[in-house]
């Protein structure tokens, strides 16, 4: 009776943190913390060589969603996790086709903020005819952390976010979250 009690807000405290579980043996997992910095969440492309306004714009695009699995690894010496992005993007009406290309990134952070692995990716996705709004989702990204007696998913931390120019940093970070 008190286990069923338990594992329900032991499930929607993983749920919440971006952790699902995939069997009832997972329950116990514990993910990394996973971090989203809004400077890093909006991307928004203008055409080269021109100045940034309303008519410039290529891409306008934001993370709506990062999605984490985790599960215990070979003889428990690892955590697995599996990570996934969703994008909505806007094309903008300087945008030369439909076609677009989404940099975005994820990096594996010790506890003291050191980058231990970072690795780039680029999402091609292409906008339906007539539309100006699309959704569309990253593959999974399999990461793997070492854990046992001195190393807990808590000494890690996974960042993901889009790969911007300094440029668009600073338009991020001048504008503020949207």
């Amino acid at each position: 009776m008190r286990l069923a009690f338990i594992a329900p807000l032991v499930l929607s405290a993983m749920v919440v943190s971006g952790c699902q579980p995939t069997r009832i043996d997972d329950l116990l997992v514990s993910c990394p913390a996973l971090t989203l910095p809004s400077d890093l969440a909006d991307l928004t492309r203008y055409r080269a060589g021109s100045p940034p306004d309303l008519s410039t714009v290529v891409l306008d695009a934001r993370v709506t969603a990062v999605d984490a699995n985790c599960r215990r690894g070979r003889r428990d010496r690892s955590l697995d996790a599996t990570i996934s992005m969703r994008f909505q993007m806007d094309r903008g009406p300087a945008a030369p086709s439909r076609a677009v290309q989404i940099p975005w990134f994820l990096a594996v952070l010790d506890a003291n903020d050191n980058v231990i692995s970072r690795q780039s990716f680029v999402l091609p996705a292409q906008f339906g005819a007539n539309t100006t709004r699309a959704a569309v989702s990253s593959q999974p990204v399999e990461i793997s952390f070492p854990v046992g007696q001195h190393l807990r998913a808590q000494d890690y931390r996974i960042m993901v976010g889009f790969q911007l120019t300094e440029d668009e940093l600073a338009l991020n970070r001048r504008r503020g979250p949207r």
